[in-house]
């Protein structure tokens, strides 16, 4: 047999660039394969389509919160909070939600901090929330610049502050961008998109409460289950006067208990405080450790001015 120079035959020279081929044919078919279908580590590694983000709003026609996009998931129940908003042992006395204060029905609570503090009150969030509105205002005599804010919890629990005086320096950013204020206007303005913003459990809302030029250092806190309405709104006559802020006054609910730990047996205790003999706090629609409710005096309607 002729071998050429190199010490190779022709014929073995024709087998070797045969299996070559053959190689190269099998190599280039996996390479494209792998390239038009992804391996199995780069589909777990492919992140799934976020859900939607869940918004909540109020049906005037149907009389309900209804989720109008995402899906709510389940909140945990027992409810709770993950913090409580602020320190209790600053506050001097917690007024309860569901009475009136005047002539208007308060769905919210309120609590009062020691004069001690000077209205310097750190007021943190009780869980993660998204903050759907912040509203800046005067009120009272010398006019006194307040806060207004509402979050909402993708599972349905929302909470509301008012007259926060100082705020953490991230929200104080968001409401410079908000509306001029105005002397006892609450209201936001339609024509200007709020933007939604989320925050966690402990993040700080504000540092100062109240209005200090009257040594008043209270604020308001207020609580609302957009699943269920609540317990009173299904007494026809309670219903029959509270129809105009339905939205709040039929889906407020009582907070007392839902501090974690220790704080819900103290946020009740707080509750009971007398601070005017004359005006005890024993009135409440939502909370069952109130001697009365609104019904049993003066037919459900105010009793003074």
């Amino acid at each position: 047999m002729r071998h050429n120079s190199r010490g190779f035959s022709v014929i073995e020279g024709l087998i070797i660039l045969a299996v070559l081929a053959a190689v190269g044919f099998v190599g280039y078919t996996v390479f494209a394969r792998m390239k038009s279908e992804p391996s199995k580590q780069q589909t777990s590694q492919t992140p799934e389509t976020s859900n939607e983000a869940v918004r909540w709003q109020y049906s005037e026609q149907s009389g309900a919160w209804e989720t109008i996009s995402g899906t709510a998931p389940e909140c945990k129940e027992p409810f709770a909070f993950d913090e409580t908003p602020v320190d209790l042992s600053k506050i001097m006395v917690i007024g309860m939600p569901g009475q009136y204060r005047g002539y208007n029905y308060k769905p919210h609570g309120g609590m009062r901090a020691e004069d001690s503090v000077g209205g310097q009150l750190e007021v943190r969030m009780p869980m993660d929330a998204t903050l759907v509105g912040l509203t800046r205002y005067y009120e009272g005599e010398p006019a006194t610049l307040q806060y207004l804010l509402t979050f909402e919890s993708d599972c349905g629990i929302a909470f509301r502050f008012d007259h926060l005086y100082t705020l953490a320096p991230e929200f104080q950013t968001i409401a410079d961008t908000t509306p001029e204020p105005k002397l006892n206007d609450t209201r936001g303005n339609p024509n200007t998109p709020f933007t939604r913003t989320e925050f966690k459990a402990g993040d700080v809302i504000a540092t100062a409460v109240g209005f200090p030029s009257t040594k008043n250092y209270g604020f308001d806190f207020g609580v609302y289950d957009y699943r269920q309405p609540n317990e009173i709104s299904k007494n026809a006559a309670w219903a029959a006067i509270h129809n105009q802020f339905t939205s709040s006054e039929r889906y407020g609910v009582c907070w007392l208990g839902m501090f974690p730990g220790a704080d819900a047996a103290k946020a009740k205790e707080l509750s009971q405080v007398v601070i005017n003999p004359s005006r005890p706090n024993i009135i409440s629609d939502y909370c069952d450790n109130a001697q009365y409710k609104t019904l049993d005096f003066n037919n459900g309607q105010p009793t003074d001015g």
